[in-house]
């Protein structure tokens, strides 16, 4: 799985240079018809990548590595994804994360997931 998982490395390095690029052009999109159109062009591009990127991490990937490690090297292996986000992101870095996101959604109309459900179907 070297292939899958050289594509996906190069896809995470992929994804932070578009997140950000989002967060470049974010906090003056509605008043900025340009950077409107790069931050509409930056997510939809990192939903496309995002969408099989993910499916074969969960699908492939994932289920080969818990086959290859005993269950303790599994859990071992999440503590230290765990330790690395607190490196990067601080104590409660998730969360910081989280409620940037929300801000941003906030910020450019996307918060109500509401709107994205299909109707009259």
């Amino acid at each position: 799985m070297v292939g899958l998982v050289d594509t996906l490395l190069a896809q995470h390095q992929a994804g932070r240079r578009v997140t950000d690029a989002i967060m470049r052009y974010a906090p003056n999109a509605r008043s900025d018809e340009d950077d409107r159109h790069r931050l509409v062009s930056a997510m939809q591009s990192f939903v496309t990548m995002y969408r099989p990127h993910a499916a074969r991490e969960d699908t492939d990937l994932f289920p080969k590595l818990r086959g290859l490690v005993s269950a303790h090297e599994y859990d071992a292996m999440a503590e230290q994804f765990e330790m690395e986000e607190r490196r990067h992101f601080g104590p409660e870095g998730f969360e910081k994360i989280v409620d940037r996101v929300a801000n941003l959604e906030k910020a450019i109309g996307i918060n109500d997931l509401n709107q994205f459900t299909p109707r009259g179907l």
